[in-house]
């Protein structure tokens, strides 16, 4: 691969970050003590003494106060510091929505194990919520078992605006302007809230993620190698994002206001109601968004004729959504929830094409013509979830059951106008039409048991059902129908034993894909998984894990019929396809010290029949996208992760990616077999400049990258966030700039034994939104306060 000076100088700030890292050295050893004191606790309600998961606890030094360690309870609510020094310390539990505890001093000796006596009560704090932000001292990512966890909570950057604005803060996360993700340079990226499918069955990702607050979000995990907890789809891993779970009671809400360049808004405002046996929660949000889609291509047949192209394209979007919920505390172990939402949407496209067409031997003049098209879509839909947990008298013990219907509808038109050249007269005219519905649904059953002190036995099943119709007015041989089941069963069991972490997982899945055409196929499946860990110090960990997953036909894939807006670049499905699967083995190395922690993956995976978008010409030389199997695809990367803190205000986690990928064609197809080099990486600085705004800006970069025909240029673009609190903390504003050189540009080269094919885009990358976000509502007690049950161990200290 030919690296340009260009690309190298983009791509210099990230190598600088990794060269020059931001301590003394490490050449510049200290004088080792021994760590082996720690200290032990747990936390509950003051009021109905729950254990509170998630709360902070923080360790400080004596006299100077120095913070030396964090941690956050579990499930439970326990928490543990391991690796002290002997010496004199405090400690700090925070938790959103309670009063701050502070201890008293305490002495650990050499190699004690202090246990607290007392669970530690916090109190729910009565006053107005005023206190947007989390003040823990969590870090911004930390490493676990199966998965990276990204602690979003006490970000002001990006409590400002919507999830979407959450996940554009974290480094391995490449995010456009419209909310699609991409995770180590692939866009087949499951997105799951809560660990589920459930409030995302039958509607955009993206949608959801625009619709819903910021502040609501805790953590985002990052899951490159599901376990068999998870389903199997997908290829490139998953998004998990997990909501903050306030327990205070009370009534609490906040609005925003959303404005963005050329004429893009949106509104929104959520409210929940806190009562202790029953809670109610609500949300309404519109988006009014235009942006323009331009792009152009040139196509050279069998170096003998060259066809260029030009789209001027606007598009339009305006979504409604609402959702309510209500979740019923039956007593301390059930708890039933109700979820119901609904959304519609309104798009509009508009575009303006011109082709010229030349006969490059003969040198004649270019024909030239025009084409003017408009489409528009209806789309509406209801969702519904009910969820249901039973926990059991034994500790760690309980069951849940998860069931989702969701039923949309759309209707699609298109209007396209054909013109011979700019001064014809002559014009033709054509149309298309299709309705499109969608049922749904899901039901998710998950068990779990402790076993023993440190491991656990999970096991469960899913049922999820997905038909499709798409009906052509007159036309019904052209109709399309699409019906997938998917029946899937689980076990897994993990646990800890010494210095070695494990997981070990099973599923097995059955699917049965049919349409009214061709294809029908049902096929039964193993799905191995396994995680282990090993710390071979206090500061460096080793991790090796494995996962297999497939890839199945969708109804995108498969349809043989779609609207087409540009006659020369076409997109059709296919029933000559079938499933993929993925084995995806990776070993990572995690190294701390006081202010850095770096990570190094190595991973490699192997698609077997690989599904790819590949270009051809059909009979009238016009290019078409279509989904075909390819034989597989090599995919070898290694990822190298820093995350350090400069200075108490000042923050940055950054990551380098070099891969080599190497696809294989078959007989039946055109392309040859090829492999290249790539790179990509990012940067995320925050600062928090003290008494004025927190400035987080982003960037990130992308060489030229080999695709199944060809390759895709380098890109290259900056992201920027000014986020400031007012009104006393309770509202706060943001101005957040995408791609703020406007240097984001995205071009393909394709080519088989018959064309060349370039396509350059020029999307609407630089664009600047202002946000405004205000929070209100109370909190307040409402039970009276119970005994509390207090634990003894081997040594205990009342603090």
């Amino acid at each position: 691969m030919n690296f340009k000076f260009n690309s190298w100088k983009r791509a210099l700030p990230l190598f600088l970050v990794f060269l020059f890292p931001p301590e003394k050295s490490f050449s510049q050893k200290e004088v080792e003590h021994p760590k082996s004191s720690e200290l032990k606790g747990n936390i509950v309600d003051f009021n109905l003494n729950k254990s509170l998961e998630y709360a902070t606890v923080s360790i400080f030094s004596l006299p100077d106060s120095l913070l030396i360690k964090g941690t956050i309870t579990n499930r439970k609510g326990d928490f543990l510091i391991q690796n002290l020094k002997e010496g004199k310390y405090f400690y700090k539990v925070e938790y959103l929505g309670y009063q701050n505890y502070k201890s008293k001093d305490l002495t650990l000796q050499e190699n004690e194990k202090l246990v607290l006596n007392k669970s530690i009560a916090l109190k729910v704090d009565t006053e107005l919520i005023s206190q947007v932000e989390v003040t823990g001292n969590r870090d911004f990512e930390r490493i676990e078992l199966d998965r990276s966890v990204y602690n979003v909570s006490n970000s002001l950057a990006s409590n400002a605006g919507n999830i979407t604005d959450v996940l554009t803060t974290i480094p391995k996360l490449n995010v456009d302007t419209e909310g699609n993700l991409k995770y180590r340079g692939s866009s087949n990226v499951k997105v799951l809230i809560d660990g589920k499918m459930s409030r995302l069955l039958g509607v955009s990702a993206s949608d959801i993620l625009n619709s819903l607050p910021a502040n609501d979000v805790d953590r985002v995990e990052i899951i490159s190698n599901p376990s068999a907890k998870f389903d199997a789809s997908g290829s490139a891993g998953i998004v998990n994002i997990i909501m903050k779970k306030n327990r205070s009671k009370g009534f609490k809400g906040n609005t925003s206001i959303k404005l963005g360049t050329k004429n893009k808004k949106t509104g929104r405002t959520s409210l929940s109601l806190r009562t202790g046996k029953f809670n109610f929660s609500g949300s309404y949000s519109y988006t009014d968004d235009w942006f323009g889609r331009d792009y152009s291509s040139s196509l050279l047949i069998d170096d003998l004729n060259l066809v260029k192209s030009k789209a001027e394209i606007d598009y339009g979007k305006r979504v409604h959504l609402g959702q309510f919920g209500m979740d019923l505390l039956i007593d301390d172990n059930n708890t039933l929830s109700f979820n119901l939402s609904k959304q519609d949407i309104k798009q509009n496209w508009n575009g303006e094409y011109n082709y010229l067409r030349s006969d490059i031997p003969s040198s004649v003049m270019p024909e030239e013509s025009f084409r003017d098209g408009s489409r528009d879509l209806d789309y509406n839909s209801m969702n519904y979830n009910m969820a249901y947990i039973h926990k059991f008298k034994r500790k760690g013990q309980q069951i849940s059951i998860d069931a989702a219907y969701t039923d949309n509808s759309a209707t699609n038109k298109g209007l396209y106008r054909d013109f011979g050249n700019i001064l014809s007269s002559s014009m033709s005219e054509s149309s298309d039409k299709f309705d499109a519905g969608r049922k749904e649904g899901l039901i998710q059953v998950d068990y779990q048991q402790a076993l023993g002190q440190n491991g656990s036995l999970e096991s469960g099943f899913m049922y999820r059902s997905n038909e499709i119709e798409f009906k052509v007015p007159i036309q019904t041989e052209e109709n399309f129908d699409y019906k997938e089941l998917i029946h899937s069963a689980y076990t897994q069991i993990s646990g800890k034993k010494g210095n070695l972490g494990y997981q070990f997982g099973l599923r097995a899945e059955y699917s049965d894909v049919k349409t009214n055409k061709t294809y029908n196929e049902d096929y039964l499946d193993v799905f191995p998984s396994f995680h282990l860990s090993y710390k071979l110090s206090e500061n460096k960990q080793l991790q090796l894990s494995y996962a297999k997953m497939v890839v199945r036909p969708n109804s995108g894939n498969l349809n043989p019929f779609q609207n087409v807006l540009d006659s020369l670049n076409q997109r059709l499905g296919s029933q000559d396809i079938r499933q993929y699967y993925t084995h995806k083995p990776e070993l990572t190395y995690i190294y701390r010290s006081k202010k850095v922690t770096y990570t190094t993956n190595l991973y490699f995976q192997v698609r077997n029949d690989c599904i790819k978008l590949l270009r051809s010409l059909d009979s009238n030389d016009n290019t078409v996208l279509t989904s075909k199997n390819i034989d597989k695809t090599h995919y070898a990367g290694l990822d190298l992760n820093m995350a350090f803190k400069l200075n108490k205000w000042w923050s940055v986690n950054s990551y380098l990616t070099g891969n080599y990928q190497k696809f294989y064609s078959t007989k039946e197809l055109d392309f040859k077999n090829r492999s290249d080099f790539g790179y990509f990486g990012g940067v995320t600085s925050t600062m928090r400049i003290p008494k004025l705004f927190t400035v987080q800006t982003k960037m990130t970069y992308y060489s030229e990258m080999p695709i199944a025909q060809g390759n895709s240029d380098e890109t290259f673009h900056v992201d920027l966030t000014l986020a400031k609190r007012i009104m006393k903390k309770k509202a706060v504003v943001s101005l957040k700039v995408y791609d703020l050189f406007n240097s984001m540009k995205i071009a393909t080269s394709t080519s088989d034994d018959r064309f060349k094919h370039r396509m350059r885009y020029q999307f609407e990358n630089r664009i600047a939104y202002f946000t405004f976000t205000y929070y209100f509502g109370k909190k307040y007690s409402v039970l009276k306060t119970k005994k509390r049950k207090y634990v003894q161990e081997h040594k205990t200290k009342d603090i």
